[in-house]
């Protein structure tokens, strides 16, 4: 089968990352599939950022700067509107592809006309540029299902999607405080299919620094803003999914409550277990959970700090993969 030479548009969004948006760049100059264009928008950066892009050679850039800093979601939704290319993907200015990303996502869309949108593993390294974990891709097809039990693509630097199924969603939710990602997904998982190369040929940066998923308040708000926008299509599936999506907000929003140690933010997560469990019957899980965020806070800051210690999944206070 022959490698495709469709047109990809690579978008950037960057905030104030001049020395990291160079290895992004030169990632893109080191993929094997080379019909690109790759389109930077400075989301109103402050430091040498429109500088050193003007020093790259690379003719394929395309370079907007916004008049004032709108967030990444923005930055991305002026980037699709700009691009022309039949695929779209989206490099954070932090992140790195591996040389041959784009030319295996191709691939897999070839013969495939249902599958709009195609993800890779991921490979998350430290400031040491240590590996510290793998995101391995599970779930192809409709996956809508599983996408309300968890954000599983995780990071928008891994997908490609077909710019016509893209161009159907109109972007990215740009209200959303955090979860733009997620939020994107799942309606993307309304309207096609999803596939994956099962390698992680996406590098995600822990750095110095702050990202939106380290933000609590951000990371609070867009949780339940996901659970208010979709409550009601995630109760029309099967009541496992449902009860799994708000278990996984429930979790984010506990902990929340936990690290800003706020009795408000735990005794919400409460009223959201009660809502995914009312009308059915009962469950040990659902009574742990339950209980637990009755307990004083200082046995719960507790528990929260010594499960970090040892870098141990607690039961009570880390679940980022429902079972």
């Amino acid at each position: 089968m022959m490698a495709s030479n469709d047109k990809v548009s690579v978008i950037i969004p960057t905030y104030n990352r001049s020395a990291l948006l160079k290895k992004a760049v030169k990632s893109l100059e080191n993929q094997s599939h080379q019909n690109l264009e790759i389109i930077i928008i400075d989301d109103f950066s402050t430091d040498d950022t429109a500088e050193v892009v003007e020093k790259m050679a690379d003719e394929r850039i395309i370079y907007l700067k916004h008049s004032k800093n709108k967030g990444g979601s923005e930055a991305r939704n002026t980037g699709i509107k700009r691009a022309t290319g039949d695929y779209i993907g989206f490099l954070d200015s932090d992140d790195q592809w591996l040389p041959k990303k784009l030319e295996k996502q191709l691939k897999q869309f070839q013969g495939k006309p249902n599958v709009g949108v195609i993800y890779t593993g991921v490979q998350v390294v430290d400031e040491n540029n240590q590996s510290t974990r793998k995101i391995i891709p599970e779930f192809r097809g409709d996956i809508l299902a599983k996408l309300f039990e968890f954000n599983y693509i995780d990071t928008t630097s891994s997908v490609l999607v077909r710019k016509d199924i893209l161009d159907q969603t109109e972007g990215f939710d740009s209200s959303l405080p955090s979860c733009q990602d997620w939020d994107l997904y799942i309606r993307l998982a309304q309207i096609t299919e999803f596939d994956f190369v099962k390698e992680s040929l996406v590098l995600f940066y822990h750095h110095s620094g702050e990202r939106i998923t380290t933000n609590v308040n951000s990371v609070l708000s867009g949780h339940l803003s996901i659970f208010e926008k979709y409550r009601e299509l995630a109760g029309k599936q099967r009541k496992a999914t449902f009860h799994r999506f708000a278990l996984t907000i429930w979790k984010v929003i506990f902990r929340a409550g936990i690290t800003d140690q706020n009795k408000e933010t735990i005794k919400l997560s409460r009223n959201i277990l009660i809502e995914a469990f009312k009308n059915n019957r009962m469950s040990l899980k659902f009574l742990f959970y339950y209980i637990s965020t009755f307990l004083n806070l200082k046995i719960l800051v507790y528990l929260y700090t010594q499960s970090k210690k040892t870098n141990k999944k607690s039961h009570l206070l880390s679940v980022d993969a429902p079972s």
